[in-house]
């Protein structure tokens, strides 16, 4: 008999166009955001603070949200005291950030407060031979342009999922614990600009 130790994933779904129509309304004119720098982790020149579009992605991410912890049984794991039909009510996503990322800028590694985060990208300007041509060095395994989770496993040792992202991954979302580390690496291939949506999802007390 195999028995696999426990562990929280992440999810990747498609998201539609359509779904995202308010954030890129709020996005196509950026002077009138707020500038959201200094309050991530990234080398990342222009990052704003969403406000118009926030209740729209709240809508659009919360099911995803849902249904992760429907298969990790997340939230009970992270706050025993509190089960998941008290939590339902309680669940807000009052943070949320647009990035524009250009060549070689980066995030570091790091983490989100909250419970769950998720990022939907927007508009990434590159395919994966472009970026294995035009990134410096020789690797037998390229990541550049990639989101990278990190974790431990069984042993303790630390280990790295890298999504290899490309143009393919255009308005997709990924869900994972916001306490996760994770990073992202730069790319080279083009001067065009890497847009992506970020934001977490935390517990609004009653009363």
């Amino acid at each position: 008999m195999i028995q696999e130790f426990k562990n929280f994933g992440y999810f990747i779904h498609d998201i539609s166009w359509r779904e995202l129509q308010s954030v890129r309304d709020e996005i196509k004119e950026t002077d009138g955001l707020e500038d959201y720098g200094e309050k991530v982790d990234g080398h990342v020149d222009k990052t704003f603070k969403l406000s118009t579009s926030v209740k729209d992605l709240e809508t659009l991410v919360m099911p995803y949200f849902i249904e992760y912890d429907k298969q990790y049984n997340f939230f009970k794991h992270i706050i025993p005291s509190i089960g998941y039909q008290e939590l339902k009510a309680d669940l807000v996503m009052n943070d949320a950030w647009v990035s524009f990322q250009n060549k070689h800028e980066f995030n570091p590694a790091h983490t989100h407060p909250g419970l769950l985060s998720f990022v939907i990208w927007l508009d990434i300007p590159y395919d994966r031979p472009s970026e294995i041509r035009h990134s410096p060095g020789k690797s037998k395994n390229n990541k550049s342009g990639s989101f990278t989770l990190y974790y431990t496993n069984s042993l303790g040792s630390v280990e790295t999922e890298n999504i290899l992202l490309d143009n393919t991954f255009n308005n997709k979302i990924i869900i994972f614990p916001a306490g996760l580390k994770h990073s992202v690496q730069p790319f080279y291939s083009t001067d065009k600009q890497r847009v992506s949506v970020a934001g977490n999802l935390y517990i609004q007390g009653k009363g």
